[in-house]
């Protein structure tokens, strides 16, 4: 078993308090291990992005755990953190809106290395040439601002930036979803190459199903704050267990053109999050819900090796929604 680099145990997040407050995550337990990309999938307002900055400790969650390479994080003061910083770093969605545009590329990509290293102003010069040429930069590139570069090379920036204090956890939230396919490529080959280097842990965010079977080793299925499946990417996506994943998967379309899709088309309201549910969150929208699901909160079983969902179907197998 490899080391385990970050975890989340019982995480809660909510924004706002009474009546008013928004549930953003419901108890969540997870753990990123060593060399491994965990993908993150769910709908608009699942709780993704918020758990990823959890994890960074960029927002203070209002409960739970959070531990980097051991050591608890949860209620560390912003000067303690800032210490830490050089240990996990965060690739967001917009590269445009991520950089300084009054900045030179190097001078953005040597900016962490100025906060969190020792190096001199020659040596830091030295190590952002060799971070550009290692996300397939031009050196001409450097002397340019955000402005004169396409979106697919500012994306290149961030990630030479999120690498360049060698963090042992790096969070990518949705980074090719603004990109176009054939640049969309490039990043993954780029992030592939990055990965089979080093040892260091991915959390990836994305809508994308076709991306994550391509980068992620296990998939986490959220769901207004919770994870209703986890497991091997691979199990995960060729049989999905709670019938949350089911639909989700069925929306995507096949590669084969010819291929017929067998959609799952769903009926009732989504929960507001205002509101703190009792029992499986997905229960207004299931084809398969039972009295049971209303009653109490689903725990997360057993559905194949490595694979856990958090269905009370699966105790009788009869967790399959008829396409």
């Amino acid at each position: 078993m490899t080391r385990v680099v970050a975890e989340l145990a019982g995480l809660d997040m909510r924004f706002g308090e009474g009546a008013g407050a928004v549930h953003a995550l419901d108890k969540v337990d997870l753990l990123v291990h060593e060399g491994e990309v965990l993908g993150l999938v769910g709908e608009s307002g699942s709780g993704k992005s918020t758990l990823g900055r959890c994890l960074l400790r960029l927002l203070q969650p209002t409960g739970g755990r959070v531990a980097l390479d051991g050591d608890d994080i949860t209620d560390w003061p912003e000067r303690r953190l800032r210490k830490l910083r050089a240990r996990m770093s965060m690739v967001f969605q917009d590269p445009w809106s991520a950089l300084n545009p009054r900045m030179s590329i190097r001078r953005l990509i040597e900016e962490p290395l100025k906060l969190h290293t020792q190096l001199g102003r020659a040596a830091r010069r030295t190590e952002a040439e060799r971070l550009a040429e290692r996300v397939h930069l031009a050196a001409a590139q450097l002397d340019r601002t955000p402005a004169e570069l396409s979106g697919g090379q500012l994306q290149r920036v961030c990630i030479a930036r999120a690498i360049a204090t060698r963090p042992s956890l790096i969070v990518l939230d949705e980074p090719t979803s603004s990109l176009d396919l054939s640049v969309r490529a490039g990043i993954l080959d780029l992030l592939g190459e990055l990965r089979a280097e080093t040892a260091v842990s991915m959390v990836f965010i994305t809508h994308d199903l076709a991306t994550l079977r391509l980068i992620a080793d296990r998939v986490a299925v959220l769901y207004l704050g919770r994870v209703l499946e986890e497991g091997p990417t691979e199990a995960v996506m060729d049989r999905p267990a709670h019938p949350y994943t089911q639909a989700l998967l069925s929306a995507h379309l096949p590669a084969d053109p010819r291929e017929r899709p067998k959609r799952i088309r769903l009926e009732g309201e989504i929960p507001s999050p205002l509101d703190r549910i009792t029992g499986c969150p997905f229960q207004t929208r299931c084809p398969l819900v039972e009295k049971q699901c209303r009653i109490g909160r689903p725990p997360l079983l057993s559905a194949g090796p490595g694979q856990t969902a958090a269905c009370v179907r699966l105790i009788d197998g009869s967790n399959r929604i008829a396409a």
